[in-house]
This record gives structure tokens, sequence and C-alpha cells, in this order.
């Protein structure tokens, strides 16, 4: 009881396991189950608290024998639904072709089993296939499902044959081309917006005239049911900004092309570095050497 009270439930384990082979005494047997519950081996502990239960006493059995077994029922029901369960459903191939150990040991699928809170590990094997390895962890109180894919591996596809890499001449006429023609649309693209935005301008300017030489308006348009004129032209001001905006974004990708261009003007492949050639001349008077090649 020292042991126990001091926290070392290991030890008083062993002690209780040894007093209880030298004199069998129910309390012995229900403290080395509070023992291996402290230690979270509850499925012993579950063991020990039945087989307490399991024995018949006399009438005339001590009080502490009754008690004892009187404490083993009431701990029992609280130990039972503190134990994991955990169930195995398998995917990719039929039940009675493979063959499941948790820890070690043999188990059916589909089948829930209890085992210890803690570390666990799992391992589906089918024949002629490399086996299948899952580690997990149990928690008290908790039931786990696991879905092992033993779905056989699908044969490997032949080596795709990559692309040929584009020449640093293919890649030029790419950017000339592209660039040619971003920059071509874009300057297009904008002067056609910006000569719309310009005649929505004019628009614009007619209709504030117009607004400004009724009497009624003096130039200002109301907030509350404004004239059809104040209508259209806050809609013609609206169109003429879109159609500034555009324009701006056309030039702009007019000039990314064109950069595009001169950058694939710019890029031509470095000429091949020619051979110098030195030769030796001998003429009538004359010697020297002869250096041919580019410079």
């Amino acid at each position: 009881m020292e042991l126990f009270d001091a926290g070392r439930y290991e030890d008083a384990l062993t002690t209780f396991r040894g007093a209880e082979a030298l004199v069998h005494a129910p309390p012995l047997l229900v403290m080395a189950a509070r023992s291996c519950e402290r230690l979270g081996r509850l499925l012993e502990a579950r063991s020990l608290y039945q087989r307490v239960l399991d024995e018949p006493l006399a009438a005339t059995a001590s009080r502490a024998f009754q008690e004892a077994q009187a404490e083993a029922k009431t701990e029992l029901a609280g130990l039972a639904p503190r134990i994991p369960t955990l169930e195995v459903a398998l995917a990719g191939t039929a039940h009675g072709a493979v063959q499941l150990t948790l820890d070690g040991a043999p188990i059916a699928p589909a089948t829930p089993v209890q085992r210890d809170p803690g570390e666990h590990t799992l391992v589906g094997v089918v024949p002629g296939r490399p086996p299948v390895t899952t580690r997990f962890r149990l928690d008290e109180g908790r039931k786990r499902y696991i879905l092992l894919d033993l779905t056989p591996p699908s044969p490997e596809a032949p080596p795709t044959r990559s692309a040929p890499v584009a020449s640093q001449g293919d890649r030029r006429k790419i950017l000339f081309i592209g660039g040619g023609a971003a920059a071509g649309a874009g300057v297009i693209a904008g002067t056609v917006f910006t000569i719309l935005a310009l005649g929505k301008g004019g628009d614009a300017e007619d209709l504030r005239t117009s607004l400004r030489s009724d009497p009624a308006l003096k130039g200002f348009c109301p907030r509350t049911t404004p004239p059809p004129v104040c209508t259209e032209l806050r809609d013609t001001v609206d169109l003429q900004y879109t159609f500034i905006n555009a324009a701006l974004y056309s030039f702009i990708v007019g000039a990314a092309g064109a950069g595009t261009v001169i950058y694939a003007l710019a890029d031509r492949p470095a000429a091949p570095a020619s051979r110098m050639q030195v030769v030796p001349h001998v003429g009538w008077g004359s010697a020297g050497l002869s250096v041919t090649g580019r410079f």
C-alpha cells in the first residue's frame, strides 16, 4: 500500500501479485487491478476485477472479502466505458484474402476489438503484395474506425517522351511574332478607344451647354428626380471614362508588346568565335607572318 500511495504502481502491482500468490485474498486482487488502471493497462484491470466477481464466497467469508467483491463490481462498471474500441474496414480487396494483425495478434476485419489506450500498429497482408502498415493511437473512452486501403498498385506507365526544347532561334521568332501582334493590337485598340472617348467628351460638353442654357436648371442637376438631360449627361461621362481606361490599358499592352519585340531583336546569339591562323610567309627579299581570321 505504501508503494501504491507513493505512485510506484509497477512496483505495487508486482508486490500485490506476489502477496496474492502466497495468501489468496480478493482485496489483494482489487489493489492489483487498481494498479493496472493507473498504468493504463485497462484490459488487465478488467480481467482482475472480473476474477474477483466470479469467485463464489461462502456465507462465512470475512467482511474484507465481501467488501472487495462489492468494490470490484462498482469499479468494473466504471472501467468498461473507458476501454477504447477499434474497427478496421478494408478497401481494394476481399475480406478473406487479407490477414490483419494488431500489435502482432490476428484480428478480423469489420469486427470491433478492444485494446488499451496508447500507440498501436496495424498490418494488412495480401499474398503476393507488400504489407500495408498503419501506426495510430487509441484514446481512452473513444472508438476508432480505420479504413485500410489494400488496392493493388497500378502498373507503371511507360515513360513519356518530353517535348523537344525550342531552339534559341525559335524562341526569338515566337517572341517577335507575339510581341509584334500585342504591340499592333494594343496601339490599334488604344487609338480606337481614344477616338471614342473624345467623341463622348464632345457629347458630354454639348449636354452641359444644354444644361446651362435651361433657365430652370441653371447648370445644376437636382439630386432628387433629375431630368432626362442630367441622366444622359451622367451616363455619357461614365462611358467616356470607361473608354479612357480601355485606351490606357490598350496602350500599356502595346508598350509591353513593343518591349518584347525589342528584347527579341537584342537577344541575338553570339557569333561563333572564328579560328585565327598564323602562317609563316617567305618571299623574294622579304619574310614574315601571315595572320588570317575574323577580328
